[in-house]
């Protein structure tokens, strides 16, 4: 019987965890329009990381802004998560990647990379390419 409990909660714990690193992934995306598609990168204020981006096609997808937004519970604390939100559109219609890069402002070097395939179709429509 002991054993049982024992799996039980060792497998609710795993459960936990699971669920816990799909909400807190570094990556997400919304949606603003049809022709708009925004990227979240999540960081700590103050941390020597910053996201860069590189677009590999910039012939059909173009960048539009990015802006910050902090957590109204934290945001006087010092170091306190951020997430930064990029906007991007489509210019003609194909496929390309963009490509986030959590690079280290103090030596160069990368810690993270994150692929966004990314189509756009004929009207400018862009959208993720997801499940490659």
């Amino acid at each position: 019987m002991n054993k049982r409990i024992i799996i039980g909660v060792m497998l609710l714990i795993i459960l936990v965890l699971i669920i816990i690193i799909c909400i807190f992934r570094n990556n997400s995306y919304k949606k603003n329009s049809d022709k708009e598609l925004e990227l979240t990168y999540k960081t700590n204020g103050g941390v020597p990381f910053k996201w860069e981006y590189e677009i590999e096609d910039k012939d059909i997808v173009e960048f539009v802004r990015s802006y910050v937004v902090e957590d109204k519970n934290n945001s006087k604390m010092v170091g306190a998560p951020i997430k930064k939100k990029y906007v991007f559109k489509g210019l003609k219609e194909g496929n390309t990647t963009i490509i986030f890069r959590y690079v280290s402002i103090t030596d160069g070097k990368v810690a993270e990379e994150d692929r966004n395939n990314v189509k756009v179709d004929k009207d400018k429509n862009i959208s993720l390419i997801l499940g490659k």
